[in-house]
């Protein structure tokens, strides 16, 4: 799940950390508390177009910034930072049951703050067709499908690979097809 802030250096809290006083001055962590930041434009956060579409209808950017030349407004993309709760569960450790939290937390804060977060549910890549991502058969059928309806192939693998549903047997199964392809066209 993807989420857009307004604010580049937003957080939030998903879980209160716990813990316990100790006779002898030290403190128990019961609870490790839980939390998110999301990464702005200039530390190397990545927004598509679709999420940068709806973030700039979404949001007011008060207080916008001008040029030097005092007139002319700066792009408001510069304010914007990005949470992508696959990504962040990958470098932070998270399990799969703190992912969960996660995105329902922010799910809630997009929902009672809409001025805070926006969560982007639209996929930047569409699928191939309508049913493509509850297609249960044989990998070389769909691929000829694909091909013989015209579609990207290399598209299609991206999309599988980030957006659909990830499935090994048709990832594999488009890599050989595009192989198959770029060995017979001439390069010129």
């Amino acid at each position: 799940m993807r989420f857009i802030s307004q604010y580049p250096g937003y957080g939030a809290q998903i879980r209160q950390q716990r813990q316990q006083g100790r006779g002898d001055g030290t403190v128990e962590v019961l609870v490790p508390g839980l939390y998110v930041n999301f990464a702005s434009i200039e530390r190397g956060a990545f927004i598509y177009e679709n999420e940068l579409a709806a973030a700039l209808k979404h949001f007011n950017f008060r207080g916008n910034t001008q040029h030097i030349d005092q007139a002319t407004p700066t792009d408001p993309v510069n304010r914007l930072s990005v949470c992508d709760t696959e990504e962040m569960a990958l470098s932070e450790g998270w399990s799969p049951e703190d992912k969960v939290l996660v995105e329902s937390r922010l799910q809630e804060i997009a929902l009672t703050t809409p001025e805070e977060i926006l969560y982007v549910e639209s996929s930047p890549i569409a699928a191939p067709f309508p049913n493509y991502d509850a297609y249960d058969g044989e990998p070389t059928a769909l691929v000829l499908k694909l091909i013989e309806d015209g579609f990207d192939l290399d598209r299609v693998l991206e999309y599988e690979r980030i957006f659909g549903p990830k499935r090994p047997f048709i990832i594999e199964e488009l890599e050989e097809a595009i192989e198959a392809r770029k060995s017979v066209v001439i390069q010129a």
